[in-house]
């Protein structure tokens, strides 16, 4: 299925509204240019240069397990997809294992689950 962008120009109080093929740059009924893309809210954070995300977690290593970049890799700059503030460093693993949709409270009650049954 192909996506389609909808025109929004505005000529003499009548919107286009035109549908076009995604693959388009420009509106096929007035020649109006296609809008750029939205940047999601949440990565502005990955603006901020590597030194920031180290400066917030209190060194270069993982803000969970510990673990120390390697030579080859660095850190992922781990970011709250909610409101976009930077919140530390974490490696590929801990950062791959930590959902989006995990928040504190989840994790608090996961854990007393965790430790009841153990």
């Amino acid at each position: 299925m192909s996506t389609l962008w909808t025109c929004q120009r505005i000529l003499n109080g009548n919107k286009c509204g035109f549908r076009n093929p995604g693959r388009k740059r420009k509106c096929l009924s007035c020649g109006k240019p296609k809008p750029a893309r939205r940047k999601p809210a949440h990565t502005i954070a990955l603006d901020l240069p590597y030194e920031h995300f180290v400066a917030v977690n209190g060194g270069d290593f993982c803000g969970i397990c510990g673990r120390e970049p390697s030579p080859t890799r660095r850190l992922d700059r781990d970011h709250d997809h909610r409101s976009g503030r930077p919140r530390g460093l974490l490696c590929h693993r801990c950062n791959r294992a930590l959902a989006v949709w995990m928040t504190s409270p989840w994790l608090r009650g996961a854990l007393d689950y965790l430790e009841r049954t153990a």
